[in-house]
């Protein structure tokens, strides 16, 4: 019966939009994970930041593929375009709240204005384009994933188990960092290096998913799964866990919205499907995590 069953679920709905599915999968289940260090950093804006960043990113990298003659949409291009800007821009965000009168809240604004303001300016070049191979570009902002191709989802399947990975291997290190950065410190941990590498982590989780779920709302899918994840009592493991399930569900439900409804945004069906998970955790009226052990 289930070797029977498999071959007509691909039949319906087709193997690249499968292929896609579990690509967003995987992404929900790191965004969801990666988000419970970001909060517990206060990193939350950073990563808004970061998303709206990409875009100037991708637009200088569509232009660097059009004059190289590779093609503007090569999605590693495209990807490390997104990438650089978008770690230029978080890495910026501290240096300017250094600045007399800016504080971290201007710091943010700044940034976050300056280079989604520099990122609309060059898609309107890139629109403008003579190549015609800009078509779909647009769709960046909210996501979709009726507009991915096979090396999108290739991209961003690499780049998530890239983020899988490092979130993995300094699980220990990120854990004691953001639930307890003076015991971090007294242990001889390396902080600063420890938030160069988690702001590293969260730019590469917004890079993955910018195709999908939109460089507007990326960072919901971060954000959201693992503030419903922290309702939960456990262990550090376990909230990231949660997060990391939510982060799939939020996923897979908004790809299904999106390509059940026609012109109905990826990343704004993520959002939503995210953001109902977020109220039903509180409907529960579980308390908060109050600190949390590893």
């Amino acid at each position: 019966m289930t070797q029977n069953l498999l071959p007509l679920v691909l039949a319906e709905i087709g193997r690249n939009t499968l292929v896609a599915l579990l690509g967003c999968a995987l992404f929900g289940a790191v965004a969801g994970a990666v988000g419970t260090f970001v909060l517990a950093r206060r990193q939350a804006l950073i990563a808004d930041v970061a998303g709206h960043a990409s875009l100037p990113g991708v637009c200088i990298g569509f232009l660097l593929g059009e004059a190289l003659g590779v093609g503007g949409r090569t999605p590693w291009l495209l990807v490390l375009g997104a990438s650089c800007s978008a770690l230029l821009a978080s890495v910026s965000v501290p240096a300017l709240a250094r600045l007399r009168g800016v504080g971290p809240d201007g710091a943010i604004a700044v940034s976050l204005s300056f280079f989604f303001g520099l990122g609309t300016v060059l898609l309107s070049s890139v629109q403008s384009h003579d190549s015609g191979a800009q078509g779909g570009l647009r769709s960046l902002l909210f996501g979709s994933v009726a507009g991915t191709t096979s090396a999108d989802i290739v991209a961003l399947t690499a780049l998530a188990c890239v983020a899988l990975l490092v979130l993995v291997t300094f699980f220990k290190e990120f854990a004691a960092l953001a639930f307890d950065e003076s015991h971090a410190r007294s242990v001889g941990l390396p902080v600063r290096r420890l938030d160069l590498l988690l702001l590293f982590l969260l730019v590469v989780t917004v890079v993955s998913g910018m195709q999908v779920a939109g460089i507007v709302l990326v960072v919901a899918l971060i954000v959201t799964p693992a503030a419903a994840a922290r309702a939960f009592r456990g262990s550090i493991a376990r909230i990231v866990s949660i997060g990391a399930l939510f982060g799939v569900l939020s996923a897979i439900a908004g790809v299904a919205l999106s390509l059940r409804f026609e012109h109905f945004p990826t990343g704004s069906a993520m959002t939503l499907a995210a953001t109902a998970i977020l109220f039903a955790t509180l409907l529960l009226r579980i308390r908060p995590t109050r600190g949390v052990v590893t």
